[in-house]
């Protein structure tokens, strides 16, 4: 076992490998990780490592802060003088209570010990608006709330000695403008001398961030294309910063179909950022992604690298380049996939102490029994796109806005964005079926109002569509939906039709209560305050009125599970599909 997990990989070579090397070379290394979240305890994540010399796939456990921190720490050792530690975005955000009851200052902290130089914004840098992202990049307390619960200094903030330093990462943004100012809202470069070598690092997260959160959150900014924006920094990058070659920190991504990590094929290989990879300057050798949760080592046709190592702290990507200090040329290039294995495996003492610290602090709270199931919840879609754990948060949404309300004008439909689904609901390890506080949070972390909206029938029936249409991923975005509520899809029609042009949803099938949906007609339909500003691409919510404003999505949650007594596994009949 411990030899699978120390071997793990197969490396990449760009064409000119075998190439004679002059006498004179270094060996510069990078060590990059995404979409961490904040997830500083072991979850019960795993990652498939092919087995030496067979077909055979293992699922290795892994994650942690303090086992991630020991596995970087060990690949820098490999080349101690020339190595540097980088990200590409989303490392806060959608975090487990550990981190996100302290406003994320304790990923911050662990990130600082881990040795980060420099990391992309990703959307969810944003989830709290650009003031908390500045606090957090420069420190200082969280403010007080207008209530008095957060903001209190040695209880949710400024937990060290009632100080907080804030990351001593640098945070890029190239593509992040101030619609003010007119300039980057953030450095839009580092440059970083390693071995001699002079790098060049711009980050950048993807256009559509936007689209991810609620838009006042992002009020005043404007999200610029990716490739313009870098492309455009290179010839300063090469001329006024003397740079060898330029790394892109890019907070989109990709997937593949591969069975294990570190498949140099990239099966099946699909997704936005191919159409920002390769329409990148030369000068930029390595893209190292992020945001899509994925995990690959490809090289393009091209020659150039691109990374991602999957999410939440479960592995790192080791590149190794050999470069020509004189002339900056790159000379050769691999990569591979690393797992944090935390079976058996060495923890950062430093870290699991910080790490420790916080469990600690957010344990009474975390562990504090809200509900019950009758069977684990999974939020792993079937066939049509229901989930298990979709369906009982769309009846949570849909008894939140009937709560209280008189019945004319209480909540009859309720949707919820599978992306607001962060994490499977099994009950307590320890107490069977019970659900704590902290594992209801886990699955959903926003924080987010929801309000109730009036839509017509027409209105629902372009929402409908705009799971399929562009710019939708490939596989669409199916909204989780409530009881009482059915729809058919047909799959034969096309997917990624051009917005308002999609005709997936099959005539007729819209049904409240068996009665067939009238276009013309208005229904009360509740969803989260993300979806209402047209989070995710459903633009059609945002263009509806608010009729009513629920408490936040977590206190409802906890009131459904309540009235429920025990929750049910519910039928997976609300979503028909043909062909």
């Amino acid at each position: 076992m411990l030899s699978l997990l120390w071997a793990l990989s197969l490396l990449v070579g760009c064409a000119n490998e075998g190439a004679p090397r002059p006498a004179s070379t270094v060996t510069v290394s990078l060590v990059g990780f995404n979409d961490f979240h904040g997830q500083l305890l072991p979850g019960n994540g795993s990652v498939p490592v092919a087995r030496d010399g067979t077909d055979a796939v293992e699922r290795v456990p892994a994650g942690g802060a303090a086992y991630l921190a020991a596995l970087i720490k060990r690949l820098r050792a490999e080349n101690p003088d020339n190595t540097l530690v980088v990200a590409a975005g989303d490392l806060i955000g959608a975090s487990p209570l550990v981190s996100s009851l302290f406003h994320d200052e304790p990923t911050i902290e662990v990130l600082n010990r881990i040795g980060i130089s420099v990391s992309s914004v990703g959307n969810h840098e944003f989830e709290k608006g650009r003031n908390e992202l500045f606090r957090l990049q420069r420190g200082g307390c969280h403010p007080v709330s207008a209530d008095g619960t957060q903001g209190v200094v040695g209880r949710d903030t400024c937990m060290t000695d009632g100080r907080f330093e804030g990351a001593k990462f640098t945070y890029l943004g190239a593509n992040v403008i101030d619609r003010q100012s007119g300039r980057p809202l953030l450095p839009a470069y580092a440059v970083r001398e390693i071995g001699g070598v002079r790098i060049g690092f711009v980050g950048v997260t993807l256009r559509e961030t936007p689209a991810t959160m609620p838009r006042k959150l992002v009020e005043g900014l404007d999200f610029a294309d990716e490739v313009a924006t870098i492309n455009a920094l290179v010839p300063t990058l090469l001329h006024d910063e003397r740079v060898a070659f330029v790394v892109a920190l890019l907070h989109q991504g990709g997937e593949t179909t591969a069975r294990a990590i570190n498949d140099t094929a990239c099966p099946g290989f699909s997704g936005a950022v191919l159409r920002i990879v390769d329409r990148l300057d030369p000068a930029v050798q390595v893209v190292m992604t992020g945001h899509t949760h994925e995990e690959y080592v490809c090289t393009r046709p091209d020659g150039r690298l691109m990374t991602q190592a999957g999410n939440y702290g479960r592995m790192a990507t080791k590149i190794d380049l050999v470069v020509e200090p004189g002339s900056g040329r790159v000379l050769a290039k691999s990569a591979r996939t690393h797992v944090a294995a935390n079976r058996g495996a060495v923890k950062d003492d430093d870290v699991d102490g910080m790490v420790g610290r916080y469990a600690a602090l957010t344990a009474e709270r975390a562990q504090a029994i809200v509900g019950h199931l009758a069977a684990p919840l999974s939020r792993a879609a079937n066939r049509t796109g229901e989930r298990p754990l979709g369906n009982v948060l769309a009846d949570a949404y849909l008894f939140g806005g009937q709560a209280g309300v008189p019945a004319d004008q209480a909540a009859q439909i309720a949707f919820v964005n599978p992306g607001g689904i962060r994490a499977e609901l099994s009950g307590d390890p320890v107490r069977g079926l019970d659900v704590s506080f902290g594992q209801l949070y886990a699955v959903h972390p926003f924080g987010n109002t929801l309000p109730t909206l009036s839509m017509t029938g027409e209105q629902l029936r372009r929402v409908l569509e705009q799971q399929w249409e562009s710019p939708q991923p490939p596989s669409g975005n199916v909204l989780a939906v409530s009881a009482g509520f059915t729809y058919a899809w047909d799959a034969a029609q096309p997917i990624g039709a051009a917005p308002g042009q999609g005709r997936r949803v099959v005539p007729g099938s819209m049904r409240l209560h068996g009665v067939p949906i009238d276009p013309t007609v208005n229904y009360r339909v509740t969803v989260n305050s993300f979806l209402a500003h047209g989070g995710d691409n459903f633009s059609v919510f945002s263009e509806a009125a608010t009729l009513a404003e629920s408490e936040r999505d977590l206190d409802v949650l906890m009131a459904y599970f309540r009235a429920q007594g025990v929750v049910q596994a519910p039928a997976l009949d609300r979503i028909g599909r043909r062909n």
